[in-house]
């Protein structure tokens, strides 16, 4: 596919956010809230929109040092994430994700696969807010989750090795220069692992009851590799360029069982199918940019990126006889699915009236190129042919061009934002088909404006209160649009929908701070209002359970969350994490009578101990309760985890000792029930991962 370059202006500043941190003062204004050392860090209203934004330090926290960045979602509060890397905040699956607030490809369809096996020591900054800046794009109903490998360590030179349970294996170094006026990091990481999976899934209907079965394991090897320099033009000027590389490559083998029974219970059907999959998935980023800083105190930026995402997938696919174990019919299918991503941005933050005023304005561009391709072949006795009814292939393009503005007033005790951004969005899908003659190109135009409101109320140190409003947009992506059937996996057949449309959320946030020296306590009350909802709906066709994603009409969410920490001695600190709230979903528009809806929520716990300056332990878990679908719901489940930290040489080799699932009891249900099916579904993973991992510092 012809690329195509573009040219870049923008404005960066992570001068970080608002509102549920300390009151600050002139002469130092960032502070640290903390829920099991989750650090929250931020200023009123300090040139950016948004509210409460939580950066993780995921090497201060023994218990995630040694996971993949999905399991060290978990420390942040209201975020939980399952099995498969899927994301659920404040109810909400459509969190969106950034790496150094910039969108990727390696985070959008495969993104849950991508999670599980990032290792979560090369990100280990991650950040959530739950308000967005008014600078950062709009996508994502419930906030923005921001992965950064910056470094946070003044060592030149870290080197970490590690190893865990079922043939888990971690090895990773970081180099951090500075001569003269540059600044150099360097990082490089090595992960590979040995997963379990176990799926089982029981569908009956008038017709007949299907089971199917299928046990499976892989072997990922994930190579990370970054590199970031930056230049000193002069004590306002930076100039920098970025460059990101992923690689992930491994082999899995599943064994299906599908047997169909009559209403009587009698078999008609076994079938077991072997699948033998290779799978590989690369990215790479380059990135360049420019900042500058006023005398007066305001920032400009400008920054272009570019980032590609290639999906290869070859399965060989083998159909065996129960009884004699005879291969009976053979296919295969390969899929090779490319992204190439263009983000540029120009921003500028500038004060006024002795910053009482602060203007906010910029553009951001963004280009989406996108490749896909699927051939099937079938072996009839010693020959290969093509499956043309099964082959398809599409090209899906789409440009976003969003201008905004914002003007931020503030004084003592009160300050106040008010801005909007305006979006002009094209999309064009191509699908071919081989077997059709007839192929034509969908073609999309749309205009929408997303306000931001806010207000914040501080009258004393100990108080916070803000009021925030906002509108966020949710996507579909290609692959969501394209009209095939994507049958890959059997364990999940998906099926593209021409017709969904952007799904529009207006949020509405009230948040209140109390800190003390030794507690801290962030209640929060929120409200989404949801137009066109994406749900993921699953039917019965012919014998196989297909899923599509459709617009369920217009439902809401609102909801009550809090996160406290308590420190009563020095060697003990409490934290607490709860989130509840009602969750609605409009059915009638898809076919059923009444709007559902389901009172759901999470709580989390933990414990840390530092029985010396060298040597802490943290013990933290998790419950979540049924989570409402758009025909069923997901049960409830939970998890308990341990780790323990022991630093030796001044601080310069530190020893982490982690055991994740102690119970194996994240296995997730998920319960379908309609007038046409009723479906179990489960799900699971290796339980009891241990990890021990080693980091040496060269201070």
């Amino acid at each position: 596919m012809k690329r195509t370059g573009y040219l870049s202006l923008f404005l960066l500043g992570y001068i970080p956010f608002l509102c549920a941190q300390e009151p600050v003062t002139q002469a130092s204004a960032d502070t640290v809230r903390t829920i099991r050392d989750v650090e929250i860090w931020g200023r009123y209203l300090s040139g950016r929109s948004g509210g409460t934004i939580q950066p993780l330090r995921v090497e201060r926290q023994p218990s995630s040092v040694n996971v993949s960045v999905a399991e060290a979602f978990r420390q942040l509060p209201s975020v939980v994430t399952d099995i498969e890397g899927g994301i659920l905040f404040r109810g909400s699956t459509k969190t969106g994700m950034l790496i150094d607030g910039v969108p990727y490809g390696l985070l959008e369809e495969y993104s849950g696969d991508v999670l599980i096996q990032l290792p979560s020591l090369f990100f280990n900054r991650i950040a959530l807010n739950q308000m967005p800046r008014i600078d950062q794009v709009p996508d994502g109903d419930a906030g923005l989750l921001n992965l950064s490998s910056e470094s946070t360590s003044d060592a030149p030179l870290s080197l970490t090795i590690g190893a865990g349970w079922h043939e888990r294996y971690n090895a990773g170094a970081v180099l951090n220069l500075n001569p003269g006026r540059f600044h150099i990091v360097a990082k490089y990481n090595y992960r590979r692992e040995y997963r379990e999976r176990s799926f089982s899934k029981t569908t009956v209907t008038k017709q007949n009851t299907q089971v199917m079965n299928n046990n499976a394991d892989a072997r990922p090897d994930v190579h990370l590799a970054d590199l970031s320099v930056g230049y000193d033009l002069s004590k306002r000027d930076l100039l920098g360029v970025h460059g990101l590389f992923h690689r992930m490559d491994y082999s899995r083998y599943g064994r299906i069982n599908n047997q169909v029974f009559n209403p009587a219970g009698e078999q008609m059907k076994h079938v077991i199918r072997n699948r033998y999959n290779d799978q590989r998935q690369d990215a790479y980023a380059a990135e360049v940019y420019w900042k500058h800083q006023f005398r007066a105190g305001g920032l400009f930026s400008m920054r272009f990126n570019y980032n590609d995402f290639l999906y290869d997938e070859d399965n060989d696919y083998k159909n065996e006889n129960p009884q004699t174990s005879a291969i009976i019919a053979e296919d295969n299918q390969f899929i090779n699915h490319d992204k190439h991503n263009y983000y540029w941005e120009a921003k500028i933050t500038y004060p006024f009236s002795d910053n009482s005023y602060r203007l906010n304005a910029g553009y951001i561009g963004r280009q989406t190129e996108e490749a896909y391709r699927n051939d099937v072949n079938a072996k009839q006795g010693d020959t290969w042919s093509a499956t043309e009814a099964k082959c398809y292939q599409y090209d899906y393009r789409r440009s976003l061009h969003l201008l905004f503005a914002a003007l931020e007033k503030k004084s003592e005790t009160w300050e106040a934002e008010l801005g909007v951004q305006a979006e002009f969005n094209h999309r064009e899908m191509d699908e071919q088909l081989p077997s059709s003659d007839v192929n034509p190109i969908v073609s999309n135009t749309y205009f929408h404006l997303y306000p931001h409101v806010l207000l914040a109320y501080h009258p004393v140190h100990e108080h916070q209160w803000s009021l925030a409003y906002q509108q966020r947009v949710i996507r579909p992506l290609g692959s969501e649009l394209c009209s095939f059937v994507d049958n890959s996996d059997a364990t999940h057949v998906f099926l593209g929908n021409p017709e969904l449309k952007d799904e529009y959320v207006h949020t509405l946030e009230l948040n209140y701070r109390f800190a003390l020296s030794n507690f801290r306590f962030t209640p929060a009350l929120y409200y989404r209002n949801r137009t066109n909802r994406i749900v993921e709906m699953v039917r019965q066709m012919g014998e196989e359970s297909v899923w599509q994603k459709t617009n369920a009409g217009n439902s809401q969410t609102f909801g009550f969350d809090l996160s406290a920490r308590w420190q009563p001695w020095h060697f003990l600190i409490i934290g607490l994490a709860g989130n509840v709230y009602r969750d609605e979903i409009d059915g009638r528009t898809i076919g059923y009578d009444e709007k559902k809806s389901l009172w759901c929520g999470d709580v989390k716990g933990n414990m840390e101990f530092r029985f010396t300056p060298t040597t802490t332990l943290q013990i933290d878990g998790f419950y979540i309760t049924d989570q409402l679908t758009a025909q069923g719901k997901i049960k409830h489940r939970y998890t308990l985890n341990a780790g323990l930290s022991q630093y030796f040489f001044q601080k310069k080799l530190c020893a982490s000792l982690s055991l994740h699932n102690i119970f194996d009891s994240l296995e997730e249900t998920t319960l379908i029930s309609t007038e046409q099916m009723q479906m179990t579904q489960k799900r699971n993973r290796d339980a009891r991962v241990a990890w021990l991992t080693l980091t040496y510092q060269f201070l």
